[in-house]
């Protein structure tokens, strides 16, 4: 609604994000993880942004410094090492600050002042997604770790919007979700939780946690609630917005077609495809799963800062009035005109396959059924073969590697069994308002309605990018064993 006498006019709403980005300094969380990376390759490539601040960790006696080099070699830039003239000066935006935010102190002078100073857009797209990591460190990553920053935001002097990045599934035990933080956290919220941890062993804290988590299926989703919950109850006077992505999947178009850097969720279901292995997951094969590529996420993701600031503008006008100004908006990041099942799924990526019989057989190799036992017996002749794998290999006395892998895919097929027997439905309101108010120059920079994709070509670049990635994965175990020797 336009307030009378205000200058909130159609044309002052549309969102010109080019232009929001000119000049900006862009600080971001988690930028060396799969998400991460290519929001920082795109701010790069395609903002004209003055400077991204990346807050780094220093991780199994790597360096700050050394992980920056390591990230910039990274091939994920390499389409601004070939298009760029100076691709130095490109990088030369790109900065990495020492963080450690299992302190209230995150971080030191001089830069924590540099940082109040300058900040203007924030990202924060840092989590565990990790199923293997004790309760408390899920909730201290994706929970405390964001109350410390959006704490020490507060003092920011030309804070424009955060971007608080959360999951589609933070909600997952409504069959709906509309884009609003649900507040039903049990045992009285999560202040009340983080209370009742506190004086608890690991041990005590692991055997409690089913009941604090439920409905939840798992501590991941779990914590991403109670952060969103701690948003909007602690933070909601700041520019912020929550988006949640979906499942994120290898890109369609950038910074190439198919590339994925990592194998986690869907990703690592899809091994057994390439590897035309026998293996039939449970779950409801006609359930559809939300998808989206990673580009796409990312041009959203760039795209909501712009509107969260522009909401942010808006508020203050209502306030003007004497009139309450919104919650933090929330992006769900869900298209549904091209749903696809499990089963469909499976047919779209082992439709690429380079053989004719691992196209022929990847329906029958590879499914989604609603019989455990099928499941179960698939997975134990999957353990047999690794068992037998590795016996040969310690018998020609090299590592074994088969039984970790066996247990690593079990682990990620139990960690995702929630996702595969249901279907949720979701409005997406705020998402496609931001399309609708993308200005023409930018419509082409960030394409991200994913209702719009070719299925069947995106696929073709969703197998090879898997096949290219595993081929970087074995050239790079065997540099590393050339250096061992």
């Amino acid at each position: 609604m336009d307030i009378p006498g205000s200058t909130l006019t159609e044309s002052s709403k549309q969102l010109n994000v080019s232009e929001f980005y000119r000049d900006a300094v862009v600080l971001v969380t988690g930028g060396t993880g799969f998400l991460g990376k290519v929001l920082v390759e795109k701010l790069l490539r395609s903002m004209a942004v003055k400077k991204v601040v990346l807050l780094v960790r220093e991780k199994r006696g790597t360096s700050v410094p050394e992980r920056l080099r390591q990230l910039i070699s990274d091939p994920i830039f390499d389409k601004i090492r070939e298009s760029e003239v100076h691709p130095s000066k490109v990088f030369a935006k790109l900065e990495a600050v020492e963080t450690d935010f299992t302190t209230e102190e995150f971080v030191k002078e001089p830069y924590k002042t540099d940082l109040l100073n300058e900040t203007q857009i924030v990202f924060n797209v840092m989590a565990t997604v990790r199923f293997d990591m004790s309760f408390q460190t899920v909730l201290d990553t994706n929970v405390t770790s964001a109350e410390r920053l959006y704490t020490f935001l507060r003092q920011a002097r030309h804070l424009k919007a955060i971007v608080h990045v959360s999951t589609f599934y933070s909600n997952c035990d409504r069959a709906h979700i509309e884009e609003c933080v649900y507040d039903d956290i049990r045992y009285g919220g999560w202040d009340h939780i983080r209370r009742i941890l506190q004086p608890l062993t690991e041990a005590e804290k692991a055997k409690l946690m089913p009941s604090i988590i439920a409905p939840l299926p798992n501590n991941y989703t779990f914590s991403k609630k109670c952060a969103e919950v701690m948003i909007q109850k602690r933070f909601s006077d700041l520019p912020i917005g929550i988006f949640r992505p979906p499942i994120v999947t290898p890109a369609y178009r950038e910074p190439a077609p198919g590339w994925v850097d990592s194998l986690q969720s869907v990703t690592a279901l899809c091994i057994p495809i390439l590897k035309q292995r026998l293996l039939w997951y449970y779950g409801d094969p006609s359930a559809c799963p939300a998808l989206a590529p990673v580009d796409y996420c990312i041009a959203g993701l760039i795209t909501a800062a712009c509107d969260v600031s522009h909401r942010q503008e808006e508020k203050r006008v209502l306030e003007s009035f004497d009139r309450q100004g919104a919650e933090p908006p929330v992006y769900n990041f869900y298209f549904d005109k091209q749903l696809i099942s499990w089963q469909q799924f499976i047919g779209l990526v082992g439709a690429s396959l380079p053989t004719h019989s691992g196209r022929l057989f990847r329906n029958v190799r590879m499914r989604v059924t609603r019989c455990r036992i099928l499941s179960l017996i698939t997975f134990w002749w999957m353990y047999l073969q690794a068992y037998i794998g590795d016996l040969f290999l310690t018998i020609l006395k090299k590592p074994k590697c088969n039984v970790r892998m066996a247990t690593g895919l079990k682990m990620v097929a139990d960690a995702s069994e929630h996702f595969r027997c249901l279907t949720w439905t979701a409005r997406n309101d705020n998402v496609k308002r931001m399309r609708h108010l993308l200005s023409r120059a930018d419509e082409a920079v960030l394409e991200f309605d994913v209702d719009r994709i070719d299925l069947v070509e995106y696929y073709k670049h969703y197998t090879a990018g898997l096949f290219d990635l595993l081929k970087r994965k074995e050239l790079q175990r065997i540099q590393k064993k050339k250096l061992e020797c």
